[in-house]
Formats: C-alpha cells, sequence, structure tokens
C-alpha cells in the first residue's frame, strides 16, 4: 500500500496537482493545502458523503482516504467552484511469492529440469544410476 499527496495549489481557482492521480486498490490519497489564506474541501463528484469529515486548513494537510475499489473517482472543491481532480484506482495484479510471475516454479526457475536444476537422467547426487 502506498500514500499519496495531491497538493492544492493557491489560484482563481485553485488547482490540484496532480490534477489526476493514479493509484491501485487499497492505496490512500490526502491533500495538502498550500494556499496561504483559503480552506478547500475536495469531495466526491457522486455520492452525498463527502471523503473528508472538515475542509483542508490553509498549509494544512487533509487526513488519508482510501479506495477500496477499481474506479475512476472526480471530485471538486465545496467552498469553490471550478475546481477539480480525478482519481484513477486500477486493480492490483497478481504476484507470486517473492513479487514474480507465477508461470515458472519456485524462486523463478523454470520446472523443467529435476531437482536443482539438473537433468532427471542421473541417480540420487548425479551419479548416473545402474541397471541390475
Amino acid at each position: 500500500m502506498s500514500i499519496f499527496r495531491i497538493e492544492i495549489k493557491a489560484g482563481q481557482p485553485a488547482t490540484y496537482n496532480p490534477s489526476t492521480q493514479t493509484v491501485v486498490v487499497n492505496d490512500s490519497v490526502f491533500w495538502f493545502n498550500s494556499d496561504p489564506t483559503q480552506a478547500h474541501f475536495p469531495t466526491p463528484d457522486v455520492g452525498t458523503i463527502p471523503w473528508l469529515q472538515f475542509q483542508v486548513a490553509p498549509n494544512s494537510p487533509s487526513a488519508q482516504v482510501a479506495f477500496g475499489v477499481p474506479g475512476t473517482f472526480k471530485y471538486h472543491c465545496a467552498n469553490h467552484t471550478g475546481e477539480s481532480g480525478t482519481i484513477v484506482v486500477k486493480s492490483r495484479k497478481k504476484k507470486g511469492a517473492f513479487g514474480k510471475k507465477t508461470k515458472k516454479g519456485g524462486f523463478g526457475a523454470s520446472t523443467t529440469k529435476g531437482s536443482f536444476g539438473s537433468g532427471t537422467k542421473k541417480g540420487a547426487f548425479g551419479s548416473t544410476t545402474k541397471k541390475y
């Protein structure tokens, strides 16, 4: 899981930097209001419940908002028209042990050979097998 910062830059209207933030499921975002004079209130365009319970005071960070499902979430400042941004949440790619793809065997080695990467034509400990 990662935490991403979106800066609220002063202006008429203020801007969000980056204006589009891409994250993966279960990542968090917080806004930092670098506007020295005005509070801002990032809130989703759709839905009745805002992400944040309070406005982001000047020169202050917001609480973190976690995104548990993939999708595109547009938001705006509830205090000022014309201030908007987007958060794109992507699915987390499935990986095997040690962060590798699972197409290969343990530790990323091919599974076509015998134990420890050796061929299986020989007997135990690398000696040839005798037929009786």
